[in-house]
């Protein structure tokens, strides 16, 4: 069971507003402070059984990057020539 202090501390109640074509909802400062959200911070948004779950996303990992990557490698190997004293 959830003591009184766990419950206030995760409930928070904000008013969702028409924002363009969308609904928005405003993150109380300290909440956002908490979790390192600031101006610019992408957001993962999932539904759930239980609701809408909300977190910061995280920074890509390599897999994630060369996932976008299509086709070949147009450029040729940066040191695919000798250019001084190396030994090959």
């Amino acid at each position: 069971m959830e003591s009184n202090e766990e419950t206030r501390r995760h409930h928070i109640t904000v008013k969702a507003q028409k924002w363009g074509n969308s609904i928005g909802i405003r993150l109380p400062y300290k909440l956002a402070e908490k979790y390192g959200i600031e101006k610019g911070t992408e957001l993962e948004i999932r539904e759930t059984n239980n609701g809408i779950y909300l977190k910061p996303k995280g920074k890509p990992t390599l897999d994630d990057l060369l996932a976008q990557c299509e086709g070949e490698n147009p450029y040729d190997e940066f040191f695919d020539k000798s250019v001084g004293k190396e030994e090959l």
